[in-house]
Parts: structure tokens; C-alpha cells; sequence
């Protein structure tokens, strides 16, 4: 793959072009939201179980705050890696077109990150080998993101969001599944998602050639300039973000900890832990489909929003509250349940609110790409801020209670900026 020097680099912004994206088939929606699932698989398994099982293994003593660093350093990388990335590959050419190259490479960078991540046998190079997988994937996603704002017309930007915040929830949901089933062999456990992905990226790629959507020339500092924008100017789309913040924070603070939650809390060894959370899992897997899919309709149907959000932030604080004085596995899958119906239906009608709030329609995939941040930005902060709850008076850092308590207040934070939103009912 070929790019040129900062200054001649474009960013990921569509530019106004004579030709509309045309009306997208169901049959790109399917392998599009496959192709997610696939992307997501690799991101939100290793944030759920194989990266927190590792992580144990290495560092039994000090889990949670080993744990805190290690996917603090990594969502930072993220953070920086992600738009450069994105920049890099708008100005790719090469015969195989501008977003394969960073799709392909992406991938197979990964998948030999995650084999030494799987290998490390310290924590140093364990955090090494996490930033190879950061970097590596946001290559991944610099082929991914750009997609809706390049082929997909705007009245079918909100459905394809959903499609894709569905899928995300998915993937959580399989990652604890399957993630439970393979820890007798960490190779497997930390590559089975990036093969999925490109089984996926591999028959989406042969069914859709590459884009060549003209793009807007900029340098990497106006890229980064791009992801900042006035809340003042734009109030009903900066509630959005910071309701999304605050869900993604909230939900962090349990997808990072639930691991070591059941084998402090509840006395369960890694293996059995794991064991219980395919099963939860498994139930899991329907219960958000049903959540995602009738709040996704009826949402539509009677053309409101507002109250599915703050449905799911108080299903989200109910489920953390009953976390929070969980004494057994009946009470916590209890929990578990209200918290993976919520995500369901907050994943499925937040991302068409933030959709029908995009305050510029040609430019699409900025302010998406500004919004897909509040999901990203808790992967760094949750963890550091969890890790810190979870020492409060208890060195051995167990504080589970005040963890899901603080979670709790959180996710209600969601359901009160929701509430002064005007632009949609």
C-alpha cells in the first residue's frame, strides 16, 4: 500500500460529489452488519473475557489495576492510531483500491498480534503485544468506517446504524459465550474472533469491489481538528454524545469486571467462571435480539426515541443495583439480563437518534465518526476509574459494591441528558 506525506493526506470525509450513493440492496445490508459483527467480535471479546483471563493468569495479585493499565494504554493507542489511519488509507492507491489494502492488512496484522498476545508470558510484553493489536485494528476499522458515508444513501444511514449498533451487541454477547468455551487453549481464545472477521471481510470484499468516492484532500492535525465541534451550537447532538458516553461508561464498568466479580464475589475458579458467563451468554444472545429488534421497530413505528433511551438507562442501573449486592449465580444472571435487554435496546434507537440529530447531512461520517467517540473514549477512562472503586476501602481491590453502585448512578446520567433533547420525541 502507498500514502502520501501528512500534508497531502485526506481525511475520512466523503466530498460533495455529482453522484448520490444509490439506494443499498438487503443483501449488502446483511454482509455489511456480518462484517461488523466480525469487527466488533475482535474488539469486544478480548474487552469481555480473553484479555481480563490473561490478564490473571499473569498478574493473580493485582488483577484489576493491571487490567485498568493495560487497556488504558491500549484505548489511547486507539484513540491516536484510529484517525491517522483513517486518513492514510483515503489516499491509498493501489490495484486492489483504497480501503482493501488497510481491510487485508488490518486483519492479518491482527491475527499475528493476538498470537503474542496470547503467548506472552509477562505483563510488559503482554502490554506490547496489546498495542500491536490496537494498532493493527484500527487499520481494520480505517477500511470499515468509512463505509456508510461512501456507498449507503442518506435516508438509509439510520437503519444501517442500527444494524451496526446491533451487531456490536451481538458480539459482546458471543464474546463471553465463546470466550467461556475456549479457555483450555489461549491461542484459540484470542484468534477465533480476528478468523471470524475475515471470513466475513473476505465475502463481503468479493461481493462489493472497493469504493473510489472522491474525498476532500486535509492534514492529520485538521483531521483531529474534525472530531471537535462547539456544544453550544449544536445542544440536541451533544446531549446524544454524552448520553452515549455515559451508557458505554456504565456498561464498562461490568463488561471489564464481571470475570473476576464471579471468582471474588462468588467463588468460582477462571474456568468455571467462564462456564457461566457461555451460558448467561447463551440466554443472553436472545434476550438482546428481542430487546434490539421490537425496540428497533416500534421505535420506528410510532417514530420516538427518547423513551427507549431512558427505558434502557434505568433497565442499565436497575441491573448494576442488583449487581451490586449480588450473592449468588440466580441473582447475578438476574442482573445480567436487565443489563443485556437494555444494551439491546439502547444499541438499537440511541444510534438513530444520534442519526436524525447529525446536525450537517453532507457531511455524515464526520459527526458519526465524532459520536462513535463517546463509544471508544470510556474504553480508556472505565477501567482506570473502575479500578480505583474497586480499591476503596479494600486493598485487595474487591469493592464490587461501590463499582456497580457509581455504574448505576451513571447509567441513570444517560436517561437525565436524554431528557432534555429536543430535536426528536
Amino acid at each position: 500500500m502507498s500514502s502520501t506525506d501528512e500534508s497531502n493526506v485526506a481525511v475520512d470525509h466523503v466530498a460533495p460529489s455529482a453522484e448520490a450513493p444509490t439506494k443499498v440492496s438487503g443483501l449488502f445490508l446483511t454482509l455489511f452488519g456480518l462484517m461488523n459483527f466480525g469487527f466488533y467480535f475482535t474488539i469486544m471479546m478480548p474487552a469481555l473475557f480473553s484479555l481480563p483471563y490473561k490478564v490473571q493468569l499473569l498478574a493473580p495479585d493485582d488483577k484489576a489495576v493491571t487490567l485498568g493499565l493495560v487497556t488504558a494504554i491500549g484505548a489511547v493507542v486507539s484513540l491516536i492510531a484510529g484517525p491517522m489511519a483513517g486518513v492514510l488509507s483515503d489516499h491509498t492507491r493501489s490495484r486492489w483500491g483504497r480501503r482493501r489494502p488497510w481491510l487485508i492488512g488490518g486483519i492479518a496484522g491482527t491475527l499475528v498480534a493476538t498470537v503474542f498476545v496470547a503467548l506472552a508470558p509477562n505483563v510488559p510484553l503482554l502490554i506490547l503485544s496489546w498495542v500491536l493489536v490496537c494498532v493493527a485494528g484500527a487499520g481494520t476499522g480505517a477500511a470499515i468506517t468509512p463505509v456508510v458515508a461512501e456507498r449507503v444513501p442518506e435516508p438509509q444511514r439510520g437503519t444501517v446504524g442500527a444494524i451496526v449498533g446491533v451487531a456490536t451487541q451481538l458480539a459482546g454477547v458471543f464474546g463471553y459465550t465463546i470466550g467461556g468455551m475456549l479457555t483450555g487453549n489461549l491461542v484459540l481464545l484470542f484468534t477465533v474472533p480476528v478468523v471470524v472477521l475475515a471470513v466475513f471481510a473476505l465475502v463481503y470484499t468479493l461481493v462489493y469491489p472497493d469504493s473510489t468516492a472522491p474525498v476532500e484532500r486535509t492534514t492529520v492535525g485538521e483531521t483531529f481538528r474534525l472530531l471537535l465541534f462547539n456544544p453550544r451550537k449544536h445542544p440536541d447532538f451533544s446531549l446524544v454524545w454524552l448520553g452515549k458516553f455515559l451508557m458505554q461508561t456504565a456498561l464498562a464498568f461490568l463488561t471489564t469486571y464481571q470475570l473476576y466479580f464471579l471468582a471474588d464475589r462468588l467463588g468460582f475458579t477462571a474456568e468455571e467462571a467462564g462456564q457461566k458467563l457461555a451460558l448467561v451468554g447463551g440466554i443472553g444472545i436472545l434476550v438482546t435480539m428481542g430487546f434490539a429488534v421490537g425496540s428497533g421497530l416500534i421505535s420506528d413505528r410510532i417514530r420516538r426515541r427518547k423513551v427507549f433511551v431512558i427505558t434502557a438507562s434505568v433497565l442499565t442501573a436497575t441491573g448494576l443495583s442488583l449487581m451490586a449486592f449480588t450473592d449468588g449465580f440466580g441473582l447475578f444472571f438476574a442482573a445480567v439480563m436487565f443489563v443485556l435487554g437494555a444494551a439491546g435496546m439502547f444499541g438499537a434507537t440511541d444510534v438513530a437518534m444520534a442519526s436524525d440529530l447529525v446536525p450537517e447531512r453532507d457531511q455524515a461520517g464526520r459527526w458519526m465518526a465524532i459520536y462513535n467517540l463517546a463509544a471508544t473514549l470510556p474504553s480508556a477512562i472505565a477501567p482506570l476509574i473502575g479500578s480505583s472503586l474497586l480499591l476503596l476501602g479494600d486493598p485487595a481491590g474487591g469493592n464490587y459494591t461501590a463499582l456497580f453502585l457509581t455504574g448505576a448512578i451513571v447509567a441513570i446520567g444517560t436517561g437525565a441528558v436524554t431528557l432534555f433533547i429536543r430535536g426528536v420525541r
